[in-house]
């Protein structure tokens, strides 16, 4: 085990240490007696006691409880004992395979239980016989931190092992987050007689006690955190916040920084300057360290690492008066009653407060609520949430334009809560599922930033309010948040306006998605943020969706009616495993772009660059819907919307049927993409009052005898193959044309061309 950082090939002459077997985890101790007349030496677990230090001299082992009498080999066995250090010949080494040898033999802990032995046997190279020698003088700490949240493993709560909860916390050097690596094991900072155990019935990780344990940890090359056949893991689900043991892989949820590794590797480092190229994992590494540094320091120093917050997200002036406010959190509204089976929004609550940089602030909760009730809080200073790594497509084959992170989350106790933030940001508050209530809490030290609130606050007002001195600000309707940066907010006039059409949009989003008086979308709000530099895109999808500034100012009125807006929203409403997926995830999310685009602006961006005259040329030459691209898949759904009257009708109603399925039923969608496929024919079939099989197959899109079945047995008339609308221009005798409200569809019969109006 050379990879365990504990081993020490050479112990400093007059050092106190324990020696710990490495098959055993426990120390070498005189365990009674107290003299070399009635000395037992033999193999006890940890306790702290001098009984189990030995203080080396020479090559010598001097006993700590009295370095008047060292170890040494009893004469005429292979036992050892203790013996005078004035007058003992015996000469030990710690050689390179970590055995404690005299001449021949090694220091050996036999394999007979309850193995509380040890003696002198001839060498060999089995860990019985191997040892770790651990300083009594360790006084920090180490602490293990999950390179894929950068946050700290932690007891986040409990403080025994029978309530002890052992996940991850925020690297804040709290004595729950701390670890003392001895021999194999890793005790608790909070109780070293408790350590960090393995349940392997349940999969998790847990405290248990030092003197029983039995569990051996190692860091392995590749980083991870393992115990015998098993690794680590954090799961991707949030609020990862859990830890498991799982199969060993090469995911960077299963990789570990040691805090002490972090120290060394940045001591001397020049500070970053940006923007650096995205090739330079030396710097992205070193701008990691110091965050983490950052966060483990003391909050009565200064920050040991000045951040570039300057770049992003921006500084507060040192005059600019702190306040403090109360915030009355709501966690009554917890808990959506159905699976929506979209991206539904998160329970983020806004506060018009800022944190500048550096500064200390406290959140005070109530001593009279719960640990429980409090662990389902959690502070977020700043909403810009993507983390730029190598790996992120806009750093890859580019440059690090600023911090790759520049927003924190701590978690909060009752009591007072002190937060320092490294970058700055808009306070805002997250909820997890638990109990529901609501609580005020005070927030001290802070600064006020400009905040909009749609219907509520004036035009006349915000001229005022927008000259706040915090560099990010926060805009809020009934149905989405926006924040941008103040100097943008700065030259927004007329924020009734800007915001009216952020909150319209989200409402024709809802419609879209089948949303209605009669079926309420799910609670929360979107929250769209812009950022100096995203992961992927010059937008992407998600809570909160992210909007590169470099190519879109969400300050601009023009912003929330662009295609970007509708698009990348439009895939937080996406049944993306139901059938969106199976149907082009980036086809199917333009369903939502293209209802708002017609309803805006009465176009129809696939007339505007001919996709419909160029899909159907396409399939004519015997192109099949999978081999198409986007734009192609998009208008095979767009060509049975505009055959028939019920419009965009029937993919709300696609949208409410999906969600109207039992649990059983989605999942057996999700397992197969046919399953999908038929699921959206049939759906369609029925809202149209047609059967849409011969569009299926002129499009090549397979579907099962089981679903051709189930719609023919409901009598509907087959429609024709071709649905091309030309949107008022005839492109041949065999496709559609649009007059005014009516589709003429021609396609051919035994009887030759006839024709039929929908």
């Amino acid at each position: 085990m050379t990879d365990n950082p504990t081993i020490t090939y050479g112990v400093k002459d007059g050092e106190t240490v324990y020696l710990v077997n490495q098959s055993t985890n426990t120390c070498l101790a005189v365990t009674s007696g107290s003299s070399p007349d009635d000395a037992v030496v033999g193999m006890a677990p940890y306790d702290g006691s001098q009984g189990q230090q030995w203080i080396r001299s020479g090559d010598q082992w001097l006993w700590g409880g009295n370095s008047s009498y060292c170890l040494e080999p009893i004469s005429g066995t292979n036992n050892v004992g203790l013996g005078n250090t004035s007058n003992s010949s015996a000469s030990w080494v710690y050689d390179e395979s970590e055995r404690i040898v005299l001449g021949s033999d090694a220091l050996d802990v036999p394999w007979t239980e309850p193995r509380t032995q040890v003696i002198l046997y001839s060498m060999h190279d089995a860990l019985n016989q191997k040892w770790w020698i651990e300083s009594v003088e360790t006084k920090e700490p180490e602490y293990l931190i999950s390179q894929s949240t950068t946050t700290c493993l932690a007891v986040r709560s409990g403080s025994v092992p029978s309530d002890a909860e052992v996940g991850l916390l925020k690297c804040s050097g709290s004595k729950e987050e701390g670890w003392f690596p001895f021999g194999g094991s890793w005790q608790w900072a909070g109780n070293r007689s408790y350590c960090l155990g393995a349940d392997y019935s349940t999969r998790d990780v847990k405290l248990e006690d030092s003197s029983n344990s039995t569990a051996i940890w190692s860091m392995d090359e590749s980083e991870r955190f393992r115990i015998g056949s098993d690794a680590l893991d954090v799961p991707w689900e949030s609020p990862r916040t859990k830890v498991v043991l799982y199969s060993p892989h090469d995911g960077l949820n299963q990789k570990w920084w040691k805090f002490s590794d972090l120290k060394t590797n940045l001591e001397g480092a020049p500070p970053a300057v940006y923007p650096f190229p995205g090739s330079d994992e030396t710097t992205y590494k070193q701008e990691i360290a110091r965050g983490i540094l950052n966060e483990l320091s003391s909050k009565s120093d200064p920050l040991p690492h000045p951040r570039d917050v300057a770049t992003f997200p921006g500084t507060v002036d040192a005059s600019t008066p702190r306040v403090t406010k109360k915030v009355t959190l709501d966690l009554s509204v917890l808990g959506q009653d159905r699976d929506f089976r979209m991206t539904v929004p998160k329970d983020w609550q806004l506060t018009g407060l800022y944190l500048a940089v550096g500064d200390v602030c406290q959140v005070i909760l109530p001593e009279t609520l719960s640990e429980a009730q409090a662990l389902q809080i959690t502070v977020r200073i700043g909403a810009h949430i993507d983390w730029l790594q190598p790996t992120s497509a806009n750093v890859i084959n580019g440059q690090y334009d600023r911090m790759p992170i520049v927003s924190e989350v701590f978690d909060v106790k009752p009591g007072v809560n002190e937060i320092r933030s490294q970058y700055g940001g808009n306070i805002i508050f997250m909820f997890s599922e638990g109990e529901h209530f609501t609580v005020d809490v005070d927030v001290t030290n802070v600064v006020e930033a400009p905040y909009y609130r749609y219907g509520q606050t004036s035009n006349a007002e915000w001229e005022t309010i927008k000259t706040r001195d915090a560099p990010q600000t926060l805009m809020e309707s009934d149905k989405c948040v926006v924040v941008l940066a103040t100097k943008d907010a700065r030259e927004i006039t007329s924020p009734e306006e800007l915001m009216s059409r952020y909150d319209e949009i989200m409402g024709m989003l809802d419609y879209a998605a089948g949303f209605d008086e009669s079926e309420a979308p799910p609670r929360g709000k979107q929250w769209l943020v812009n950022d100096a530099q995203i992961t992927a895109g010059s937008a992407h999808a998600g809570f909160p969706a992210m909007f590169w500034r470099v190519y879109y100012n969400m300050a601009d009125n023009r912003t929330p009616y662009d295609w970007v807006s509708w698009h990348e929203l439009g895939h937080n409403y996406q049944q993306g495993p139901y059938w969106s997926g199976a149907y082009g995830g980036e086809s199917t999310v333009n369903l939502f772009s293209l209802y708002i685009q017609e309803q805006l602006f009465d176009s129809d961006r696939l007339e505007e660059q001919n996709s419909y005259v160029i899909a159907a040329d396409k399939v004519d030459n015997g192109m099949t819907f999978d081999e198409g691209d986007v734009w192609d898949q998009l208008v095979f759904l767009m060509e049975i919307k505009h055959a028939f009257p019920v419009g965009w009708e029937m993919f709300r109603q696609l949208n409410r049927t999906t969600r109207a399925l039992s649990d059983e039923e989605a999942n057996y969608l999700t397992q197969d993409r046919q399953r999908q496929i038929d699921h959206v024919y049939k759906n369609l079939s029925k809202s149209v009052g047609y059967d849409l099989v011969l569009t299926y197959e002129r499009w090549g899109l397979s579907l099962s005898q089981e679903a051709m079945d189930e719609i023919e047995q409901l009598g509907l008339e087959k429609a024709p193959g071709p649905l091309s609308p030309s949107r008022g221009k005839a492109v041949s005798s065999n496709r559609c044309v649009r007059r005014s409200d009516v589709y003429t569809m021609c396609y051919p019969t035994e009887e030759g061309l006839r024709e039929k109006a929908f």
